[in-house]
C-alpha cells in the first residue's frame, strides 16, 4: 500500500520539523522515538510537529484555504486565474499535475494522522512520563486533530453522506505502522470521526482554556496576541466541540439538533467574542486585526501564511498573474453595505486578509474554526424547528459585521449561503458548503457558475492508493 511510503517519507520530517512558527517550540533534531517520548517535553514537541506541518502551504496554510479550495469555490475572477492554478479552476482532476497534487495532499493527510497515532501509542507505552493531567491533554489534542484530518479527507474524497451513505471507500487510520488500515462505508467512517471528537472532548475537560478567556488576552499597549494563541492556536476543548458541531451538521437529519446544541454551547461559553470594530479595525495598521482573532476557536500559526498570501494576492510585475476578485464582486456580494466590516479584507481586486503589516502583534495564522461559524450552524439548525430563534442568531452575527442597524429576517438556505459567502473568504470553507448543500457553485458571473455534481465535488482517490492498497 502506498500509504506506507507516504508515512515513511514524511514521518521523519514531522518529527524533525522546526516549529519556531508555532509558539517558539523547537523539536529535538535527529531524536530516536524512544528518546523523544521519554519526557513530557518530547510529547509537546511531537504535537508541535503536527501543528507545524498542517499549517504549511501544501495543507491548511494555502492549499486548503485561500489556494486550491477557494479557487474551486469560484470566489476569484475566473478569467484571471494564473496558468499554474487553472487545473483547480477547471476541476481538471485527470491532469497529470493535478493527480500529483492530489496524491501529495493525500500523503500529507495520512502522514500526519500516522504521527498522531504514534503520539497516542507512546502516551500509552510511556504513560509514567506524563502526569495524568498532561496525558489527558496530549491524548485529547491528538484525537481531535485525528478526527479533524479524517473529516476533511471525507469532505474532499467522497460523496456527501446525505446522497450516499454506503460507499466503501476511505481508510480510517487508528493505529501507527505500515499495516493497511481498513476502509469504511461513509456512514461508518463518520461515526469514527464522531468517536474521536467525543473522546477528545472527554480528555480535554480540564483544558487550560477553561481557566481563562482568550479574547481578553494581549489587548494592552505593546502586547501581542501570542498570549491568546497559547490557548487557541492549538486544539482545545471548545475547538473539539465546534468541530463536532461541524461534523453533525454535515451528517444532516436528526444530527442537526446535536450540531445546534454544540454550537450554542460554544457561543454561550464566553471564551470567544465577535469582532469589536473600535478595538480591532478602527485603529492603525499595526494593530488592525483583519483575521478577527477574538473569534478564533482554533487557528494554525504559520510563518509562511503571510508570504504565501503575498505571492498570490498581490500584484507582482512579471509574475504569471495573481488571484483577484472580479470587478464589482464586493459591491455585489455585500449588497452595497459600505459599512460591512468584512470589506476590510479587500483592497481593490485583491484580498489583503493575510498580508496586513501587523505581524508584530498578530502572528500569521490561518483560522480553522471561528465563532461566526457557530452562529451560522446554530441558525441553520433552528431554521425549521424555531424560525424566530434562528432569526435572532443570524441577526446577532450580522449586527456584529456592520455599523448599520440590522433587522430580523426569516432564515432560509439561500440567506445563510449568502452570509457564508461573505464570511468564509480566504478560509477554504465555501467549497465544502456548496458540497454539503449540493448547491450550484456561484461564480462571479452566470457564465462561470458550476452545476452541483460529484464530478466537481469529489476528488478522485489517488491511483497509487487504489492499486497498492487493494481498494477495488
Amino acid at each position: 500500500m502506498r500509504l506506507k511510503s507516504c508515512i515513511g517519507s514524511l514521518l521523519l520530517t514531522l518529527m524533525l520539523c522546526s516549529c519556531n512558527s508555532w509558539l517558539d517550540i523547537d523539536l529535538i533534531n535527529q531524536s530516536e522515538e524512544s528518546d523523544l517520548f521519554s519526557t513530557e517535553r518530547g510529547f509537546s514537541e511531537a504535537l508541535a510537529g503536527v501543528y507545524c506541518d498542517i499549517a504549511a502551504s501544501n495543507m491548511y496554510g494555502q492549499t486548503l484555504s485561500f489556494g486550491m479550495l477557494d479557487i474551486m469555490s469560484r470566489i476569484y475572477d475566473y478569467s484571471q486565474i494564473p496558468n499554474k492554478m487553472k487545473i483547480f479552476r477547471d476541476y481538471n482532476y485527470q491532469d497529470k499535475d493535478m493527480k500529483a497534487y492530489i496524491y501529495a495532499l493525500w500523503c500529507s493527510f495520512y502522514a500526519n494522522i500516522a504521527s498522531l497515532n504514534n503520539i497516542l501509542e507512546w502516551s500509552e507505552r510511556n504513560a509514567s512520563v506524563l502526569s495524568d493531567e498532561r496525558r489527558d491533554q496530549v491524548r485529547g489534542e491528538a484525537l481531535a486533530l485525528r478526527g479533524m484530518l479524517h473529516f476533511d479527507i471525507y469532505r474532499l474524497f467522497t460523496a456527501d453522506i446525505k446522497l450516499d451513505k454506503t460507499s466503501r471507500i476511505l481508510p480510517y487510520q487508528t493505529d501507527f505502522g505500515v499495516k493497511t488500515p481498513p476502509v469504511y462505508a461513509t456512514g461508518d467512517y463518520l461515526d469514527l470521526v464522531v468517536r474521536d471528537l467525543e473522546d477528545a472532548i472527554k480528555y480535554l475537560e480540564n483544558d487550560p482554556i477553561m481557566k481563562i478567556t482568550p479574547y481578553e488576552l494581549g489587548n494592552g499597549d505593546g502586547e501581542n496576541k501570542d498570549q491568546a494563541d497559547l490557548y487557541v492556536a492549538r486544539m482545545n476543548y471548545y475547538a473539539a466541540k465546534a468541530l463536532l458541531a461541524r461534523v453533525y451538521l454535515n451528517m444532516g437529519g436528526e444530527k442537526v439538533k446535536e450540531a445546534r446544541r454544540l454550537a450554542e454551547e460554544v457561543i454561550d461559553c464566553g471564551k470567544f467574542a465577535l469582532v469589536d470594530y473600535e478595538k480591532s479595525l478602527n485603529t492603525e495598521e499595526a494593530n488592525k486585526d483583519l483575521l478577527f482573532s477574538d473569534e478564533h476557536i482554533f487557528s494554525l500559526r504559520g510563518q509562511n501564511v503571510k508570504t504565501d498570501a503575498e505571492g498570490v494576492h498581490k500584484q507582482i510585475t512579471g509574475s504569471d498573474g495573481n488571484l483577484q476578485m472580479a470587478s464589482g464582486y464586493q459591491a455585489s456580494l455585500y449588497a452595497g453595505d459600505l459599512e460591512d466590516y468584512r470589506l476590510n479584507w479587500y483592497k481593490g481586486f485583491y484580498i489583503i486578509k493575510y498580508t496586513s503589516d501587523n505581524s508584530k502583534r498578530f502572528f500569521p495564522k490561518m483560522p480553522m474554526v471561528r465563532l461566526s461559524e457557530m452562529y451560522l450552524i446554530a441558525a441553520e439548525g433552528w431554521m425549521k424547528d424555531d424560525p424566530d430563534h434562528a432569526a435572532e442568531l443570524l441577526q446577532t452575527l450580522k449586527q456584529a459585521r456592520t455599523k448599520q442597524l440590522v433587522g430580523k429576517q426569516a432564515v432560509t438556505e439561500e440567506i445563510l449561503l449568502l452570509e457564508m459567502r461573505k464570511e468564509f473568504v480566504g478560509e477554504g470553507q465555501l467549497f465544502y458548503v456548496y458540497k454539503r448543500l449540493n448547491h450550484d457553485i456561484i461564480g462571479n458571473t452566470s457564465e462561470d457558475a458550476v452545476k452541483a455534481n460529484n464530478g466537481v465535488f469529489v476528488l478522485p482517490i489517488p491511483e497509487e492508493e487504489i492499486e497498492y492498497g487493494h481498494r477495488n
